[in-house]
């Protein structure tokens, strides 16, 4: 399981680049909808070109849970492994590497690692991600959320929704955030996007 070569410690910043490309290649030809298809055919494209294809199945992991766009699963050490559809990146797979930027940004205590691509249970495309696996205390309270996220600069917009001059933060919901043993506070899965009216 160890992929901690140099051309896959950039990996995300590769397929980042890759679904930019394929979107400006398409221009005003496609229609919002089309981008998701063809940067998701561009990425296999280069998935098979690298030998990215992680099979998980000879692998001795446990399954742990499922959401609307991750499969979740342990390697019995000290990470998980999460089969993420990009089901909440939209139409647009940018949408993605610039949430999962964010979060490495904001929320560097547990940082995702893209490592390859697969298929879930459900035979979708999909990026592997590895992030830490986090023992925790219990789940933060939303008095301690909002804290922390005033203390990185965010203005509280509902009790689980933040913003700043470049991001928005949703879905900073306690079962989404662990207050932990080393860290506080831990933001396992949040929904970030980039504020519209931001120039960066």
């Amino acid at each position: 399981m160890d992929r901690a070569y140099p051309p896959i410690n950039n990996l995300l910043e590769q397929a980042a680049c890759i679904t930019g490309r394929s979107k400006e290649a398409t221009g005003e030809v496609e229609p919002t909808e089309g981008y998701k298809g063809r940067q998701i055919k561009k990425l296999i494209e280069f998935a098979n070109a690298n030998n990215l294809w992680i099979d998980l199945s000879p692998l001795n992991i446990t399954y742990m849970d499922k959401g609307g766009e991750n499969e979740v699963f342990h390697d019995g050490k000290s990470s998980v492994i999460k089969l993420n559809n990009f089901e909440y990146a939209g139409d647009d797979l940018e949408n993605f590497f610039i949430r999962i930027n964010a979060h490495n940004k904001f929320f560097s205590n547990v940082p995702y690692q893209m490592i390859g691509f697969s298929y879930n249970s459900r035979q979708e495309f999909s990026a592997v991600l590895t992030q830490p696996y986090i023992l925790a205390e219990r789940e933060a309270t939303e008095d301690e959320i909002v804290e922390y996220m005033e203390a990185l600069g965010f203005e509280t917009d509902y009790i689980d929704e933040f913003h700043n001059d470049q991001y928005e933060v949703f879905d900073a919901v306690p079962n989404n955030v662990l207050y932990g043993f080393h860290y506080k506070v831990i933001f396992l899965l949040s929904a970030i996007s980039v504020t519209i009216n931001s120039t960066s």
